[in-house]
């Protein structure tokens, strides 16, 4: 039985039920109990966002690294194997399993397949990739790679452990500061709060950058929210007061702002709203990121009104 020879070699106790396992016996479609395994035996996950049955990078992922024997024996020694699979045959999956993927794609902000997430035993994501070349000889030196950022994180916060007041602050933020900005924002609030209470000064500079993400990702979610009820002039609205509350915001952070409306705004209705608000992100700053974007999508929409205005207007049906 492939399940109990599984069992051996990867030499674990676990009592599970096949429906725990994925498209293939090492790994674990149960985010929960993944999560308990990584505790108990010290290990990370490694987290498959897949569409097992229609993405073709996904299955090419799987034939040339996942499914093969380096990786099933160098794997599974460091992390639980969780695939959290979006098939276009849903009959694969128990109602719950879809469940419980769904909410992990909107938890982890998932928009493309596969992603690769490796995240510590409490489920907080330490590092993002998805496929690379060069079958198991490369992937897992690169999964080594990014595993040194979680070592560098909690080497820092083991010093944490010892420090009081702006000391630990300063150690907890140097371990934020080995991660993805917008890993840590979405995913470690608990320990930008605890910064924060300890740092009422904010020297580390995380309440002026890692808190505004934080806050900016709780924004984004609210103006689609809310324009989805009550229109995108709500939206607008609601993104107008969170500048205003947010008193320190730079003006490059303002941009950052007023860029999250482009989600609820919607071609060719919305034109003239975008092309005025594109020109008040190139007024804060013309030579950011930001806003530069702003001044190339300002040109698109005036090439889509312009064609708008050439095309000939359709002759009315003939009665």
């Amino acid at each position: 039985m492939n399940i109990l020879r599984s069992l051996v070699v990867a030499t674990t106790a676990w009592t599970l039920t096949a429906s725990t396992f994925a498209a293939g016996d090492l790994w674990v479609s149960d985010f929960e109990k993944a999560k308990a395994t990584a505790a108990k035996e010290g290990k990370d996950l490694l987290i498959d966002f897949t569409g097992s049955d229609w993405c073709g990078w996904c299955i090419k992922l799987r034939k040339e690294v996942f499914d093969l024997d380096a990786f099933k024996s160098a794997g599974p020694k460091k992390f639980v194997l969780v695939e959290l699979d979006f098939p276009q045959d849903k009959s694969k999956l128990t109602k719950e399993t879809q469940e419980q993927n769904a909410k992990l794609q909107t938890q982890f902000g998932i928009e493309g397949f596969p992603s690769i997430i490796l995240a510590d035993a409490q489920g907080r994501p330490y590092a993002k990739t998805g496929y690379q070349a060069g079958g198991p000889e490369k992937y897992l030196p690169h999964l080594d790679e990014l595993r040194a950022v979680k070592s560098k994180r909690d080497e820092q916060w083991k010093k944490a452990e010892g420090a009081q007041g702006v000391e630990k602050a300063k150690f907890l933020a140097a371990g934020l500061k080995a991660l993805d900005e917008e890993l840590v924002a979405k995913h470690y609030s608990k320990v930008v709060a605890e910064i924060t209470a300890l740092d009422p000064k904010d020297e580390t500079g995380v309440g002026a950058a890692i808190g505004f993400k934080a806050d900016l990702a709780t924004l984004q979610g609210e103006i689609a929210t809310v324009a989805g009820k009550d229109g995108a002039g709500a939206a607008r609205k609601k993104t107008d007061e969170f500048i205003a509350s947010h008193a320190k915001m730079t003006a490059n952070q303002k941009q950052v702002a007023l860029l999250s409306l482009l989600r609820v705004y919607r071609p060719p209705q919305d034109n003239d709203t975008v092309l005025k608000l594109m020109g008040e992100v190139k007024a804060l700053d013309a030579t950011t990121e930001e806003g530069k974007q702003a001044a190339m999508i300002e040109e698109r929409v005036k090439e889509m009104n312009a064609k708008a205005a050439a095309k000939p207007a359709e002759k009315p049906a003939p009665k």
